[in-house]
């Protein structure tokens, strides 16, 4: 069966030029949700890693965005969800980003 919505939550990179880090996002498979998180209400999550800007560009940082809902019910692509994102990852959801493609 073909996913007709793969190209909405296909993973997306965005770059914050004032922390200097590139930030890979998507869409949980499920297998990190803990049975706590379950307990808790959560139902999905979005995964991100962030990887700094250098010459081997290594990862840094990242975690996930716990949903009580899933994904595709709460966001219409994965674009729609970096605002949650750089509030987890920076406690704001106002930082600048370049989406790269």
């Amino acid at each position: 069966m073909v996913d007709q919505d793969y190209g909405r939550y296909s993973d997306i990179f965005i770059f914050i030029p004032e922390k200097r880090q590139v930030i890979r996002i998507a869409e949980g498979c499920g297998d990190n949700l803990l049975w706590e998180d379950i307990e808790n209400g959560y139902v999905d999550y979005i995964y991100y890693a962030q990887h700094e800007l250098n010459v081997d560009i290594p990862e840094v940082d990242g975690g996930m965005v716990l949903l009580e809902e899933p994904l595709r019910d709460k966001y219409q692509c994965m674009a729609d969800c970096i605002p949650d994102v750089l509030d987890m990852a920076y406690g704001s959801r106002i930082i600048r980003y370049i989406a790269l493609a």
